[in-house]
This record gives structure tokens, sequence and C-alpha cells, in this order.
């Protein structure tokens, strides 16, 4: 049911005359003639008695009359509450924060704030890149900073910045007091594998590293601990290898006791950090923040930002 010709039935009704209700809703008679026509076809009833001076009730109009007040206001108030929530969408953005990019995030949502003091962030954490791109593609968050690996063919991703893989050794280690540490450093170290899932792209990267310095360490897989957890610390607090990783020291200036984070010194030893967003985005806000995203963190723009 058109909800044009409730209004239109409710109209003339009160005036009792299609001219003045016409005026009153602001359109010529013919369109609300037709209102009215369609109105009856549908119901199967004659709501109105024609005549030279205006128009009657019928019996069936007047009993349908509270009835289209009641649907008429049960409209208005959907749509009120419909606008409502459309206005708080557009003023929410929901993003993914990989493992150790808290500060990312934070000095972009204090950047936005300064021209969009009313937007607000709702963030959650995301820990695989497959869980990231399942929650772009459902809506469920709208833009996502993490790293590789991803499938372009769904999600628009573009690299901010190059992230240094870490070291995490024990504090007692003679590598401990080093500004930095290479991968000959640690041949004699037992690497700790954690769950490739994790993270694909910076498990192969690790591996390929020492292949290309031609390091074969011992190589112990760890399931269900890493470098991301107190399982994974308190392997190497205990001396039983190092971790190479990203993201640490975990949300204090300072890493855990028992433990120390170097920077990887060897070229090519870095992740790209990447926002990724849904293929396709039109949100007017979504879009405003990725240019925040380039302001604050100077990269080329993907042709997909550029309206390409």
């Amino acid at each position: 049911m058109d909800f044009r010709h409730i209004k239109a039935f409710i109209a003339v009704a009160d005036a009792l005359s299609v001219t003045k209700a016409a005026q009153r809703l602001h359109i010529s008679q013919p369109p609300l003639s037709r209102h009215i026509h369609q109105l009856e076809e549908e119901l199967g009833l004659t709501l109105f008695v024609r005549h030279r001076h205006g128009v009657t009730l019928t019996d069936e109009g007047r009993r349908l009359l509270d009835k289209a007040r009641a649907l008429d206001a049960a409209g208005t108030e959907f749509s009120q509450a419909a606008h409502q929530l459309a206005r708080r969408e557009e003023s929410r953005i929901r993003i993914g924060i990989g493992w150790g990019l808290w500060d990312v995030v934070n000095r972009l949502r204090v950047e936005f704030a300064k021209q969009h003091p009313d937007v607000t962030f709702e963030v959650r954490d995301v820990y695989c890149s497959d869980d990231c791109q399942e929650q772009l593609r459902s809506s469920a968050l709208d833009v996502v900073f993490t790293r590789p690996p991803f499938d372009e063919t769904t999600v628009d991703v573009a690299p901010i910045f190059n992230e240094r893989i870490q070291a995490v050794v024990a504090d007692d280690s003679p590598l401990a007091s080093k500004p930095e540490v290479r991968i000959r450093d640690l041949a004699n170290v037992p690497l700790l594998l954690w769950d490739r899932h994790m993270s694909p792209t910076l498990y192969d990267r690790v591996l390929d590293l020492y292949a290309r310095n031609g390091v074969a360490p011992p190589m112990v897989p760890t399931p269900g601990a890493g470098p991301n957890n107190h399982a994974g610390l308190m392997q190497v607090a205990s001396g039983k290898g190092v971790y190479l990783c990203l993201g640490v020291p975990l949300t204090s200036p300072q890493p855990a006791s028992g433990v120390a984070v170097l920077p990887v010194g060897d070229p090519g030893a870095t992740i790209e950090v990447c926002v990724v967003s849904r293929k396709g985005e039109m949100s007017r806000l979504i879009g405003r923040f990725l240019d925040c995203v380039w302001d604050t963190y100077p990269q080329p723009r993907p042709m997909a930002a550029l309206g390409a």
C-alpha cells in the first residue's frame, strides 16, 4: 500500500474537498484524485461520495479514517526513526585494528576530530586477514588497519608505511643491549614459530630473511603461543629462543619484563601496514576519513581513492 494514498485519503477527509486538500498537500488536483481512485480500487471500496460542493465520506470511509490516521502516524514514526539511525550511521566510523597498530589509529582519530568533532570511532581488534575482510564485506567494519595478505578483488588496499620487523629476545641475552640485530646475529638462537595463519605474510618473510642470509637455526613451533601473548613471552624469557614479529612492545613504552625488543636491521626486514576498505565504498564520511589518512601518512593515493 502506498503511503501517499493514505495521506491523500486523510487530507480529503479532513477538508471534504479535493481542491482544498490539494492546496494543503501542495500538489495539483489531478494526481490527488488519482491517489484516491487508486486507493479505492485497491480496497474495493468507495470512500467518498462526490457532489458539486465537495465530497462526503461514505460509511466505509468513516470507519477506515481512524485506521488510516494510525497507519499514517506509524509510517511517520518509522521514517523518523530511520532518519535518526541514518544520521547516527553518518557520524560513526567502525575501525578494525591489527595487532600493535593502536598508535596509528589514535593519531588519525586526533587529526580527524579537528575537522569532524561529532564523529565517533567504534574500534575492534582484528586477528587475521580473513577475519578483517569478512567484516568489511558484511559492513561490520568500515575501515581496517592491518598487514597483508588481502583479496584485492573484494577490498581496496593502500599501504601507508613500512613497519620494521622486531626480534624479541630474553633480556639476559648478549643481544639485548644491541641497538638492533641482524639475522646472522641470531644464527645460533632457536627460532620460535607462531601459528602461520595468524600472519602468513610475516611468517614467510621471516623464513625468507633467514634463507637469504644462509642461516638455518633450530626452528621450534609454539602452537597457541607467540610474541603477542603471555605464553609466547614466557618462552622467550625462559631462554627457549627468539620470536621475529611486529607490534611489540605491547601497550606500554617498555616491553614486558624478562624480554627485550630490538629492530631487525637487515634490508627487506619490513612489512607494509595498509588501510583497507570496501571496494567501491560510497560513504562521504569514509571518503573524508581516507583523505585524512593520506594527509597524515603521505603516500601516492590509490586510483580508487582518486575516483578513477
